[in-house]
């Protein structure tokens, strides 16, 4: 072997482990940076509580802070579009039943949920609590369904906003039961049911997180759970199907985290995995699961097919109930 190509061998043996180190330092794990976390429902939500209990547990396990993000309005979908055209892989959503409704319910939402958006994981399920304004003259859910029909279009009922499950639920006890309540939205579902306790409507359907402590104080009166079994943090408060003879009504109140649809596959199962930790942690066991709220935690496969169910589900009511937005 001559001068020269002695040199060029050597060279190039001295390049490889350059290259290589360039390429390792290129490759970061992820994630490499702080991540948002956006919800679109306001301070005081159920989903707010669980978001920032959740937060600090992810920032631990993560080596990263997360930053929770609250971005109101139309049910959820603002939080949702964000999160469906976000440029990076390190937002992601936290949202309730409403995605899933608005998928039929809006007409034109600026991004298609099963697209745009990748399903990560179920963290959450409870029930909502049928509850009422503590001077209405009934004691009961059939007491209160029978003083509706006897003043109808008399009664309201308030939602953290159009479209939002508590609102739905609203709906769909207005169609089994032939009461006909009127909806009134706000923008948290801690306006909703300071609304109740004021008097300036007569029912409200929040989660747990909200509705518990004031039914404890004694500011509002519950009525009914609307799972299919009663919650252990009301046990004896009866299901809807119970209290008022419908059999098999049951419409549980669901978190959730989806990440773009451009987030590579292996990075979400990882966020779905490490989520499911945080979940088993003792902050989010204390401080949401002893409200009643279980704690789920579920593969992206199983949560997708869940999701995808529901949308099914609400389409199927928003067509037969002939339901608009205002």
């Amino acid at each position: 072997m001559n001068l020269k190509a002695l040199l060029i061998v050597v060279s190039t043996l001295c390049l490889q482990p350059i290259c290589i180190y360039a390429q390792s330092t290129n490759t970061k794990p992820w994630p490499n940076k702080p991540v948002k976390l956006i919800s679109g429902l306001g301070p005081g939500s159920s989903m707010d509580l669980v978001a920032r209990t959740l937060a600090p547990t992810l920032s631990e396990i993560w080596g990263q802070t997360v930053i929770v993000e609250n971005r109101t309005g139309a049910a959820g979908n603002i939080a949702a579009g964000i999160v469906a055209h976000a440029d990076d892989d390190h937002t992601l959503l936290i949202a309730q039943n409403a995605i899933t409704i608005s998928a039929s319910f809006y007409p034109k939402l600026g991004y298609d949920i099963k697209k745009d958006l990748k399903p990560v994981t179920q963290i959450t399920s409870m029930p909502l609590v049928v509850v009422v304004n503590n001077n209405l003259p009934v004691k009961n859910l059939k007491e209160f369904i029978e003083y509706a029909k006897q003043h109808p279009n008399q009664l309201n009922f308030s939602s953290a906003g159009l479209g939002n499950a508590d609102h739905m639920a609203g709906e769909l006890l207005n169609a089994k039961t032939g009461m006909s309540m009127v909806h009134v939205p706000f923008t948290s579902g801690a306006l909703a049911i300071n609304a109740l306790i004021a008097g300036d409507v007569q029912m409200y359907l929040p989660g747990l997180p909200v509705s518990l402590p004031q039914i404890k104080a004694g500011k509002v009166n519950a009525l009914a759970v609307t799972t299919g079994k009663r919650s252990n943090s009301l046990p004896n408060t009866p299901t809807i199907a119970d209290a008022a003879s419908l059999p098999g009504f049951s419409m549980p109140l669901w978190y959730g985290i989806f990440a773009p649809s451009s987030m590579p596959d292996a990075t979400v199962k990882q966020i779905s995995a490490d989520i499911g930790k945080a979940l088993k942690s003792v902050d989010m066991q204390t401080k949401v699961g002893s409200t009643g709220i279980d704690l789920v935690g579920s593969t992206p496969e199983a949560f997708k097919s869940f999701v995808n169910g529901e949308i099914e589900l609400w389409a199927e009511i928003v067509r037969s109930r002939n339901l608009k937005p205002d």
